[in-house]
């Protein structure tokens, strides 16, 4: 986590650190903003909670790691390096071995069995939309040579790297965590609480990005769109209903 902190700050802090046009500074300092004031706070609460033995810790703590995993994937793979790069690569490697770890350790049980179908139908839900999203875009390059493009005006190697980490991280996840849920299995209540948390907290860098372009001046790109906090809104409704049934022991 301190590892987060010194990187995060620096991005915020640090003027000409990023390089690239406007849109992709302004989009990896709201990251960066989003980290400090919900990643890390969520990170060190779901650690302290899992270390006394709190089940519900326990379960975001995955989540807050692969988030971390996920999230920072962008700094690493962007083609342009930066000076905190071996830091970046620090923070993935490090997440991605304690998330490891935290799944050898996971408190696995049926839990809150009443909401496990329709948590898991939202979160194969989010897999299908995505993809079919996805699916239009490559339709339309491989028929007609139109790039595909994302609501952020970002070049094309940042919407190319963004599909790729969606495609292979998180629409495997929300597919594999949707299906244990819909069958109730225990896997399926401690993934899918994870899930949940991994992709409802970037959603929150989303929001901060979207608002650190619009604030550059970026065109076209408002502060925020009425929709916007629906996705995340849902997943969190998820995972409390998921968690709500539990008692600590």
């Amino acid at each position: 986590m301190l590892l987060t902190v010194v990187a995060a700050s620096a991005g915020l802090v640090t003027d000409g650190l990023y390089p690239g046009p406007t849109v992709l500074v302004a989009r990896f300092r709201g990251n960066d903003l989003a980290t400090l004031v919900a990643g890390v706070p969520l990170l060190t609460v779901s650690l302290i909670a899992a270390v006394r033995g709190s089940v519900r810790g326990g379960l975001v703590w995955p989540g807050m790691l692969a988030y971390s995993i996920y999230n920072y994937a962008y700094y690493v793979y962007d083609p342009a390096f930066n000076d905190l790069f071996p830091l970046h690569v620090a923070i993935v490697v490090v997440s991605a071995t304690s998330l490891g770890l935290a799944l050898t350790d996971l408190d696995v049980a049926v839990r809150a069995r009443w909401a496990m179908r329709w948590a898991g139908g939202l979160l194969l839900l989010l897999a299908a939309a995505t993809t079919g999203m996805y699916g239009v875009s490559l339709v339309r390059l491989a028929a007609g040579g139109e790039p595909p493009s994302d609501v952020l005006p970002l070049p094309q190697a940042q919407v190319h790297l963004g599909m790729a980490l969606d495609l292979t991280m998180i629409v495997p996840t929300l597919v594999l965590a949707g299906v244990l849920l819909w069958r109730r299995s225990a896997w399926g209540h401690a993934l899918g609480v994870a899930t949940c948390v991994y992709v409802g907290a970037y959603q929150l860098n989303y929001l901060a990005a979207r608002y650190f372009v619009a604030r550059a001046g970026v065109r076209d790109v408002a502060y925020a769109e009425p929709l916007d906090l629906l996705i995340p809104a849902l997943l969190l409704t998820a995972v409390l209903a998921l968690v709500v049934d539990h008692r600590e022991g």
